[in-house]
């Protein structure tokens, strides 16, 4: 980050904080949490790999995907099975392709075809189709190519599964709470992805990383709801959204952590829909000239940062209730959207995609490939903006 950028960074947190009526930055509390996170600090790779010797499922949460975040989630797979760990859970892929990520990771040559075919239903839902993220089922092909797994296959683990579309008629309003009802036959989406991570993972002894949204990660805090995100699609309990970790949380505690990508959270809207974790002082650290070096991962449920407050999220609370740890990979400023898989899709898949979209236009007889492959730039747009959106 140049200081230009350094110097927007720091005035959009004073506005921000303004705005909240929170008291400005305390520098010295600001030089404190810097101090802290340069002296616990670690590799974010080595940092994720060491969690697995005091915990047997790790949770890496992101908000949203963008290229940098895509990449580190390759370069774990070598540092996982360092670690002993042969298993990853993913939110983007459905059981009911789970034979096919299985071939695929196992096969003497790798099938991009394949792995296409295995995101398709959770992409099309949510417009989530990127070459960083295909390349992760790359990266454990490439494992188990080499046989360094000594004949043990390193898997990757779809854990969210297919709506039912035909529970619906075609013209249903699939972003309409009350479809979801009827789309959902096997419960909360949260509740299915933990029955997949208790029983494949933890049932049999094994360890396993699960990358998921946000708000599938976060164990021991239950959130308030958004208005937003948890809109459709949400498991709503007592007045807090129950997502797959905090299932997973209350069978194992503290043998599952949590652990963050830095970017923003949900907010109550009041404000704008998302907020800066901490309050704004996570940001501030490292736009100030003092800044630890980054990447870099750190703890966040002791010391003097686990007291940071999270007081303009929805989830209120401090760091330490949102997470175990947090992973800063890049400023504001350098994020990018992750890459979209061009040709996604086509004739010969086009009437499902249709049917599986959520998006009412693109559901229509007349939806061409070209408004697909807009929706998913524009999807791939929004995620690289969406810092920009904290006012």
């Amino acid at each position: 980050m140049g200081a230009d950028d350094d110097n927007a960074m720091l005035e959009k947190i004073t506005g921000f904080r303004a705005r909240r009526l929170l008291t400005p930055l305390d520098q010295q509390y600001l030089d404190l949490l810097s101090e802290e996170i340069a002296s616990i600090g670690d590799e974010p790779v080595r940092y994720v790999g060491e969690l697995f010797s005091r915990h047997q499922i790790v949770f890496v949460g992101q908000g949203t995907p963008s290229r940098k975040t895509g990449l580190f989630f390759q370069e774990l797979v070598p540092k996982l099975l360092a670690a002993g760990v042969k298993n990853i859970g993913i939110e983007w892929a459905c059981v009911e392709d789970q034979s096919l990520l299985d071939a695929l990771v196992r096969a003497d040559f790798f099938d991009e075809d394949l792995a296409r075919t295995a995101l398709f239903r959770w992409g099309v839902r949510h417009h989530f189709a990127y070459i960083e993220y295909l390349d992760l089922f790359r990266a454990v092909w490439a494992i188990n190519r080499n046989n360094s797994n000594n004949g043990r296959d390193f898997r990757i683990v779809a854990l969210d599964y297919d709506i039912e579309v035909t529970a619906v008629t075609s013209e249903a309003d699939l972003t309409s709470p009350y479809a979801w009802e009827h789309l959902r036959p096997k419960g909360s989406s949260g509740r299915h992805m933990a029955e997949i991570i208790l029983r494949e993972f933890v049932d049999t002894g094994e360890k396993a990383l699960i990358i998921t949204r946000i708000a599938h990660a976060v164990s021991r805090l239950r959130r308030v709801p958004h208005h937003l995100e948890d809109s459709i699609d949400s498991e709503i309990l007592n007045d807090r959204v129950v997502g797959a970790a905090n299932h997973v949380y209350s069978v194992i505690a503290d043998r599952a952590a949590t652990v963050l990508i830095h970017q923003p959270l949900p907010a109550d809207g009041v404000y704008g829909d998302y907020t800066l974790p901490g309050d704004g002082y996570l940001d501030a650290v490292f736009a100030a000239s003092t800044r630890p070096k980054f990447p870099i991962a750190f703890n966040v449920n002791f010391g003097s940062i686990s007291k940071v407050p999270c007081s303009t999220s929805i989830d209120g609370g401090d760091l330490a209730a949102v997470a175990h740890g947090w992973i800063f990979l890049e400023a504001p400023s350098q994020h990018v959207a992750p890459t979209p898989l061009p040709n996604r899709i086509n004739e010969s898949n086009i009437a499902e995609a249709r049917l599986y979209s959520l998006e009412p236009s693109l559901r229509q007889a007349s939806s061409t490939e070209k408004d697909f492959t807009a929706a998913l730039f524009s999807a791939a747009a929004e995620a690289e903006l969406g810092w920009t959106q904290i006012v």
